[in-house]
């Protein structure tokens, strides 16, 4: 009977019955106006961005007595290179710096930090994932408030503590300065990489016989590269436009950065040479430019990897 009652029930009693397919979704064309407005703000984005690019080139290839001749032109009516030719070549700054030096300095400085920084941060982060203790809270603090006080307000006691140890003007104590905000800023983004890490993975090279160290090398590391690879990028950024820790110390021309020397062209002799003061500031945006273009991706995908569990 039962069968019988569901055979004589209409077709759309039960397709009424089945569940229904979710509506196709519409999608919504913008308006002419809405279109115009985003190309008008993303145009002004492009050129706010590139504006300063398209000034330091202008300027660059403009001769001394055109920049001084009165209201500034954005192209240059006789372009020139000898701008470039004096900054590469003669060397007419009066430290007697070398463009070619100061950046082989910076890029030495960056690769320390960027090494001295890996070194402390992925342990350290490894410890605070882990660990729940008063020390790792002490450190977990530390990192926080170092990325928060400015470098200003601790530049004094470090110089003291260099001077001691005798590594004023030398490369290696600018760059034990910048390891110090770039060390908490990389223990904060790989913590939140090791705690993705299942912790069973651990246990069980543990129970194949590792130690803390073999776990660390063999399990963890390779599975935080992602995270690693974003805080070696942003460390060579930070290092390579550092001014203030080279500049308080460091004392031997030789020995200069790209952005202590770049200082070094504003009122020499009694003037400021702004024509090799722009073509030194477009050479210098050259490598962190690089870095950026090649390595956005990479950036941006392990930050946000760190930030979403």
């Amino acid at each position: 009977m039962v069968a019988v009652e569901a055979e004589r029930l209409p077709r759309s009693a039960a397709r009424s019955r089945l569940p229904s397919a979710p509506p196709p979704r519409i999608r919504r064309k913008r308006s002419l106006g809405n279109r115009i407005v985003i190309l008008v703000g993303s145009l002004c984005f492009v050129g706010f961005a590139l504006y300063p690019l398209v000034y330091l080139l202008s300027g660059a290839l403009k001769s001394q007595s055109e920049i001084y001749s009165g209201f500034a032109h954005l192209f240059p009516k006789h372009a020139t290179l000898t701008n470039f030719h004096q900054l590469l070549f003669v060397n007419s700054n009066t430290e007697g710096i070398s463009f070619f030096t100061a950046a082989r300095n910076s890029i030495f400085i960056a690769l320390m930090t960027i090494a001295f920084t890996v070194a402390v941060a992925v342990p350290a982060a490894f410890v605070l994932a882990r660990r729940q203790t008063w020390f790792t809270a002490l450190v977990r603090g530390w990192a926080r408030l170092a990325q928060v006080v400015g470098g200003i307000v601790v530049i004094i006691p470090l110089f003291l503590i260099l001077h001691r140890l005798h590594l004023i003007n030398t490369l290696v104590g600018v760059s034990l300065a910048e390891t110090i905000p770039t060390s908490a800023f990389g223990i904060w983004v790989l913590t939140a990489f090791v705690r993705q890490v299942p912790y069973e993975i651990e246990e069980a090279a543990r129970i194949d016989g590792a130690g803390e160290w073999g776990v660390l090398r063999r399990v963890v590391i390779p599975l935080i590269r992602p995270g690693m690879t974003s805080v070696v990028l942003v460390v060579f950024l930070i290092s390579w436009c550092d001014f203030l820790n080279p500049l308080v110390l460091l004392n031997n021309p030789g020995q200069y950065t790209v952005t202590v020397a770049l200082y070094t062209y504003i009122g020499q002799a009694g003037q400021t040479l702004w024509g090799q003061l722009l073509a030194f500031g477009l050479l210098a945006c050259i490598p962190p430019l690089i870095v950026i273009i090649l390595a956005e991706r990479h950036i941006v995908r392990g930050l946000v990897a760190g930030a979403v569990k």
